[in-house]
């Protein structure tokens, strides 16, 4: 038995046990997207000059594969103590994002006014935004705060993830045959895009839920696979260092993501096996402030560098560089501020204000 949560004891469960390394993924696999972000500002063009910061759009897709694991790995816990309740699991996670999104939502249409950047504080566009639904089809271009498009992702995800759980864990004979299943529907589902000339890893705003169908799968799958046949700690390390290695090295050279994708599967399945992991609550933290840290952003993107263009008007060369790298600093400072003073203090209390009487206390909803 082991507890998990505030006093709540559950069933242990066969297969990986730790899920702070994932956690940790997570914080940077969303900072891998930050940095692509930014790959053109300051007219650096450090996309044109590293193929590790162009492809960084491919840290969302391995953010989506950490998830699908970790939700899966609480899945399978919960149901097996007869704990699971899908309308709680929808409620926590809904209460988790959407509170910080909707701030920051209220807080660009305050500047809605000024000329920040037209276009993309169209009125029309905002109650997709607000609905959730902005990476679903229902908008064409990117608006307001436009990484959202991710929380928007997942949240299809968790609401299709009564399917997902059937196909990865019962609806395939075993777990081998889920993991292919899930390689194979992206790679279809990545050529079908390439068609009709849309990069299936960096569609955004433009049905990115999509992203999320072979990549929940695969997360899913993955943690299964893990039951199944748990590898050594000591080869689940050369796996995931093995993984890691080629994914920036693929990157950097600019392969195509085919090659790339793929091998978030050996990544993500390596580091759920590697038991012995000292300081998991600093990864574990990192974690949680992955969802704060995307959303937070853009926010701190139009702050930052109209501060920078007033003291310093257009940098060049060294001092360039060096407020260029500052933003990431003041972005992760600012996903901490976000986390503290709303985020976290919001979740607790609609955890308490929740409109489900059956109510599975398991912690931190990452």
């Amino acid at each position: 038995m082991v507890l998990d949560g505030p006093g709540v004891l559950l069933q242990s469960a066969e297969g990986p046990k730790s899920a702070a390394l994932l956690a940790g993924a997570q914080f940077f696999a969303i900072g891998w997207v930050v940095l692509n972000q930014f790959r053109d500002h300051l007219g650096l063009e450090v996309g044109a000059r590293s193929g590790l910061v162009a492809k960084g759009y491919l840290g969302a897709a391995l953010f989506i594969v950490l998830s699908g694991f970790l939700v899966c790995r609480r899945y399978e816990r919960l149901r097996s103590a007869n704990l699971f309740d899908y309308g709680d699991f929808l409620w926590r996670r809904f209460s988790f994002a959407y509170p910080l999104h909707l701030t920051i939502l209220l807080g660009l249409a305050g500047f809605a006014g000024e000329a920040i950047h037209h276009a993309s504080f169209g009125w029309r566009d905002l109650p997709a935004n607000l609905l959730l639904v902005q990476a679903w089809g229902a908008l064409r271009t990117d608006s307001w705060n436009f990484p959202s498009w991710l929380i928007s992702a997942e949240w299809f995800a968790y609401l299709v993830f009564p399917l997902t759980a059937w196909v990865a864990l019962r609806g395939l004979r075993r777990a081998s045959f889920a993991v292919a299943a899930s390689i194979a529907i992206f790679i279809l589902m990545f050529l079908l895009s390439a068609r009709a000339g849309i990069l299936f890893t960096d569609m955004t705003t433009r049905i990115g839920a999509l992203q999320t169908v072979p990549a929940f799968l695969l997360g899913a799958a993955l943690w299964r696979l893990g039951r199944e046949r748990a590898p050594a700690s000591s080869a689940a390390a050369i796996l995931a260092l093995t993984a890691l290695v080629w994914i920036v090295a693929a990157a950097t050279w600019r392969f195509s993501d085919l090659v790339i994708w793929p091998a978030f599967a050996p990544l993500v399945f390596g580091l759920a096996h590697i038991r012995a992991v000292d300081g998991q609550r600093p990864l574990r933290y990192l974690g949680q402030l992955s969802i704060a840290m995307m959303l937070i952003y853009l926010p701190v993107d139009i702050a930052y560098f109209r501060v920078a263009r007033f003291a310093f008007g257009t940098p060049k060369g060294a001092e360039a560089w060096l407020i260029w790298s500052g933003v990431f600093p003041a972005i992760v400072l600012a996903a901490v501020v976000a986390h503290h003073g709303l985020q976290r203090p919001l979740w607790l209390w609609l955890q308490v204000h929740r409109p489900f009487d059956r109510r599975a206390k398991l912690g931190d909803p990452t």
